[in-house]
């Protein structure tokens, strides 16, 4: 058997973990930019927000190209023992990635309430100018 190698972040991959594989690498350089971002602006919460973001993103990719791996696996390295152990390794990976983008969203939250993402001032002003205008009187 010839070997057949697949880098996921180098290069172009020759398999059909392609998609997998170029959505990790543009969450890559997400994560890279929204760092870069918060490196030059340290206070910035819209920033660490935003990296915090790009890394859930990235480690969600992860998971997916992960378990697109999952299911190459036993075909490329054959049936037995090794296939199932490298089979269970790489579930463990994945769930642990999963885990960890879902351990990730309650920062996200309160991330989200710091930086007021998503509330547009001028919608909150009309808002507040219909609610007290749909009020009853006497209320």
């Amino acid at each position: 058997m010839g070997d057949t190698v697949v880098t996921v972040l180098d290069s172009p991959a020759a398999s059909g973990l392609d998609d997998a594989a170029q959505a990790v690498e543009r969450a890559g350089e997400g994560l890279q930019q929204a760092c870069s971002a918060l490196a030059r602006r340290g206070d910035d919460v819209g920033a660490l927000r935003a990296a915090v973001s790009s890394a859930a993103r990235l480690t969600r990719a992860l998971a997916s190209a992960v378990d697109g791996i999952v299911h190459h696996a036993p075909r490329s390295v054959g049936q037995g023992q090794t296939a199932d152990d490298l089979v269970a390794d790489l579930k463990a990976l994945r769930n642990c990635l999963a885990t960890g983008a879902a351990v990730v969203d309650p920062a996200l939250d309160d991330l989200h309430d710091l930086t007021g993402f998503g509330t547009d001032p001028e919608f909150t002003r009309r808002y507040q100018e219909w609610a007290a205008a749909s009020t009853p009187a006497g209320s």
